[in-house]
């Protein structure tokens, strides 16, 4: 008879035991999503990328504390956490990863495909870099989750199939930044293989998802007006133009090449922000500001959003060949344009964000007429487009 009571309080310790660990797996990357599914959760942004995209928490194999970036609070949200406030969204599912502020000079973040750039540099012992996870292996790693999110603790009766799911992939700043190093034709070559690439893995990706699949991909930011290579003016005077030159040419080719196969793709919705243009109509808007003048549309008759649009509000030093973070000494972080030599300030990313979600809600894709046709002759366009497209050679090329 003793046995019996002692039978319940095992159990009921056991019960005890698991109610605290389901409370714990909640806060887990897996349990996370558990626990919204048992909500009925069923809006989200899955985010791929790099640095620009990196909200910093990750839905599998997060990075060791010794490479994890250290978000100040100051910086502010980044665009795909403006874009799911915006747009009303449950959660981010991250997948994007930033470059580790330890990482040696030689290294760089995020690709299409490192893949690409082992074919791009064959002479070249790429055992060396510790290369991030590219687009395709995030692209891998997100199917492998939804596989695997709803296998334990969630009966089948629950689980509630998403109600909508935008995709954002923010990649090509560190593909461009490598392949302006080759020779054109070759980094053109490398280019093309890229947007081949992310589209590829587009596909695959809707295979796998319900659709119609809504995929947000901004195009390139100008690499040159950044404050990394700006500050290369003065260090290497000898070849700075050129390489601006270079970066320039590239840069518009992507774009270019980005936007033509973008628009022929028929596997779901693609919506195309330009953050360039978000940037430079700040820039303008405080040189006129400042020349106390305006032009046709009036920009330049408020005062602007930002007051520094080339200093930024964090300045990088070499220490112990780490790039260290140093404070510049302004209080007010939001009136600056960059948050440091590398990446944009949480206002900017604010204007990319809102920008996203506003052609969102008014369903502006850049592929809506290829969509509706859906022939095989523009399937074929859309296999061909990379390989189709030119852009002629600047002067001097």
């Amino acid at each position: 008879m003793r046995f019996l009571p002692r039978l319940l309080h095992t159990g009921a310790g056991a019960t005890i035991l698991l109610f605290l660990y389901l409370i714990w797996l909640q806060h887990d990357h897996l349990g996370h999503s558990i626990h919204e599914a048992w909500e009925g959760s069923a809006h989200r942004v899955v985010n791929f990328g790099d640095d620009w995209s990196d909200t910093g928490r990750y839905r599998v194999s997060p990075p060791p504390k010794v490479n994890a970036v250290t978000r100040d609070p100051a910086r502010g949200d980044i665009w795909t956490e403006v874009l799911c406030k915006e747009l009303g969204c449950d959660f981010i599912d991250n997948f994007a990863r930033s470059l580790p502020p330890q990482a040696a000079a030689a290294s760089f973040g995020s690709l299409v495909d490192s893949d690409i750039h082992v074919q791009a540099f064959p002479d070249e012992d790429n055992s060396t870099f510790q290369t991030l996870f590219d687009f395709k292996t995030q692209v891998h790693q997100f199917l492998d989750y939804e596989k695997q999110k709803y296998r334990v603790g969630v009966p089948q009766r629950l689980r509630q199939v998403d109600a909508w799911s935008v995709f954002t992939v923010s990649v090509g700043l560190w593909d461009l930044v490598e392949y302006a190093t080759l020779e054109t034709e070759l980094a053109l070559e490398a280019i093309d293989k890229s947007i081949e690439g992310l589209f590829e893995n587009l596909n695959l990706l809707a295979r796998h998802v319900a659709t119609p699949m809504k995929v947000v991909v901004p195009k390139l930011v100008d690499v040159t007006f950044l404050p990394r290579f700006q500050s290369m003016k003065d260090t290497n005077k000898e070849h700075f133009a050129e390489d601006q030159h270079q970066l320039v040419f590239l840069w518009t080719y992507w774009n270019s090449a980005l936007f033509r196969t973008a628009s022929k793709w028929q596997n779901g919705e693609i919506y195309m922000p330009n953050p360039n243009n978000l940037i430079l109509d700040q820039v303008r808007a405080k040189q006129l500001y400042s020349a106390n003048t305006s032009d046709a549309f009036g920009a330049g008759k408020q005062v602007p959003l930002f007051d520094y649009v080339t200093e930024p509000c964090s300045k990088s030093m070499e220490a112990d060949s780490a790039n260290i973070l140093q404070a510049a000494g302004v209080a007010r972080c939001s009136k600056h344009l960059f948050w440091d030599d590398l990446h944009l300030s949480g206002p900017a990313h604010q204007l990319i964000g809102r920008a996203a979600a506003s052609l969102l809600r008014g369903n502006h894709t850049v592929n809506a007429g290829d969509l509706a046709q859906g022939s095989d002759s523009d399937k074929k366009a859309s296999e061909q487009a990379t390989a189709g497209f030119t852009l002629k050679y600047p002067p001097g090329y």
